[in-house]
């Protein structure tokens, strides 16, 4: 996906901003808090229907006002369409050509963006709900109709928890729902492991050029044992069915299931020599600056598996990246923006940033929400 134009209205401190961007590199300079990250946010959204800050709709309607619009132009191989949505503090309208959609997936199936903020560092750190939840993320850019089985699974994980909560339950029945449990968790289980196969070898890739010293990837950790003849889907299930067996007593008790995805965890892990096995968790032992490489690498090589799966590049969005980045891995970055193939769209205090220069794209400044291209 590549975005041609940015029309913004009553998006935070931006309006009447319409920007057209290259398609290849586009550089958002200026000093903080003057909308740069801003317009990374409703681009953002724009392709992915979340805001990377967490905000809620009021949040990014500009102060005074009832709603707001962002429409961009978007290339798909070759063809073009127009992507938008409004929002307003009760609820959100969905576009394509002018057309409102209803379904979600219907509008996400036609765009994929990317995105580093310096918040996301966080998620090495953070609570594995956090991990999961960027993980299933990953596997919908890379699998649309995942949604479906992510909703499907959690249907059935409230419908057996209701009946836990129920003392009057039957075994029959619990044993029933148990086993629909089981099939619709391990389709989701094997799902985040087909997307780590693909992503860590790209993974490692990224990490290397951006200079980590050792192979950067993804360790999924479930509440079962994967390993062996288990990590085919239906030795998934006969492992989620067993521990279940084991659990019983204990989940009737919390009325809750304490086995399955919504359990697991996702750790980011490096490994420093070719002997070894485990590796470091960076959640415990990483450095900052291992940390922001392992989560850049971590989002750089999605990109490369959207690519891979669905045939288009993701438009790629980095906030502020440089500022963290000693100057040897500037570097390695700025000669991996070049040669990606994919659009990037960079925010910077300063145009001095080492990624590009306004021979290879184009630069913009931003000024208290009003965007202008430097020539």
């Amino acid at each position: 996906m590549r975005l041609l134009w940015l029309d913004l209205k009553s998006f935070r401190n931006l309006d009447g901003q319409r920007v057209h961007l290259d398609l290849r590199y586009n550089l958002l300079t200026g000093k903080n808090g003057q909308g740069k990250t801003n317009i990374l946010e409703a681009i953002g959204y724009l392709g992915t229907l979340k805001s990377f800050r967490s905000a809620t709709r009021a949040e990014m309607i500009r102060h005074g006002g009832t709603t707001c619009r962002v429409a961009g132009g978007i290339q798909n191989g070759e063809v073009n369409a127009t992507a938008a949505f409004a929002l307003t503090p009760q609820g959100r309208a969905l576009f394509l050509d002018d057309r409102k959609i209803v379904s979600q997936e219907e509008y996400l199936r036609e765009v994929a963006v990317v995105s580093f903020i310096p918040e996301d560092v966080g998620l090495v750190t953070g609570s594995p709900s956090t991990r999961r939840k960027t993980v299933d993320r990953a596997v919908f850019d890379t699998r649309p109709t995942y949604v479906r089985e992510y909703r499907q699974y959690l249907r059935v994980l409230r419908h057996r928890n209701a009946l836990l909560r129920r003392n009057s339950a039957s075994s029959t029945e619990l044993e029933s729902w148990s086993e629909s449990f089981a099939k619709a968790a391990a389709a989701l289980v094997k799902r985040r492991q087909d997307l780590l196969s693909s992503l860590n070898p790209e993974m490692k890739k990224m990490g290397r050029i951006l200079g980590f010293a050792g192979d950067l990837f993804l360790r999924y950790v479930g509440s079962m044992d994967l390993s062996g003849p288990d990590a085919q889907e239906m030795g998934i299930v006969s492992s989620i069915l067993h521990k279940l067996k084991e659990a019983n007593k204990r989940e009737r008790e919390t009325g809750h299931t304490t086995v399955g995805p919504h359990r697991d965890n996702i750790l980011f892990v490096a490994r420093q020599d070719k002997g070894g096995q485990t590796g470091l968790d960076l959640g415990r032992y990483g450095s900052q600056g291992q940390k922001r490489v392992a989560v850049l690498a971590f989002k750089l090589a999605l990109a490369r598996v959207i690519r891979q799966t669905r045939g288009v590049w993701p438009l790629i969005l980095l906030d502020d990246v440089a500022s963290e980045l000693d100057p040897a891995r500037r570097e390695n970055l700025g000669k991996l923006v070049r040669n990606m193939g994919a659009q990037f769209i960079i925010t910077t205090t300063s145009e001095e940033s080492g990624f590009l220069s306004r021979e290879e794209g184009s630069v913009f400044n931003v000024d208290n929400g009003s965007v202008t291209q430097l020539t």
